[in-house]
């Protein structure tokens, strides 16, 4: 009988210590945003730009799922308008899970690193990048591909 309670205790003790394997999920996506955009001159021809986004993202996925968007960022722009702006967005799916990033977008394009989340996506890492194929004034479209991993 001893010998059944150390066996147990044993199983449960590395079922207990053994880490957890996180997964990583690869999705892409669509991204139609509207911004509020405000650029502030310096006296030496760059300016200061200070952007407010929202809009709404699809994401692929086993079921897709539809997440709104909520960015902010500020950058430079140069005298030629070429601008370089650092950014942070949370997309939400629900009241309960959601993730963040940080990235950074140059001459249309950019990069991301995940930095959390919550629900499904708590304690999430990984990368993406996204292109913009539509900018106007008031808005853009963006197609993105993100991996994001969770313990």
């Amino acid at each position: 009988m001893n010998n059944y309670k150390s066996g147990l205790i044993l199983l449960m003790s590395i079922l207990v210590t053994s880490p957890v394997i996180a997964e990583t999920m690869k999705y892409t996506g669509t991204l139609h945003a509207s911004s509020v955009k405000s650029l502030m001159p310096l006296a030496n021809g760059d300016g200061v730009l200070m952007v407010e986004a929202s809009g709404i993202a699809a994401l692929s996925g086993t079921p897709p799922s539809v997440l709104a968007v909520k960015c902010s960022g500020m950058g430079i722009v140069d005298p030629e308008s070429k601008a370089k702006t650092i950014f942070y967005c949370s997309f939400t799916e629900s009241e309960e899970d959601g993730f963040d990033v940080k990235g950074i977008i140059k001459d249309e394009t950019g990069a991301f690193d995940v930095i959390g989340g919550s629900g499904k996506w708590t304690k999430a890492k990984g990368k993406g990048e996204f292109i913009q194929i539509i900018k106007t004034a008031k808005g853009s479209k963006n197609v993105f591909k993100v991996e994001i991993t969770t313990p």
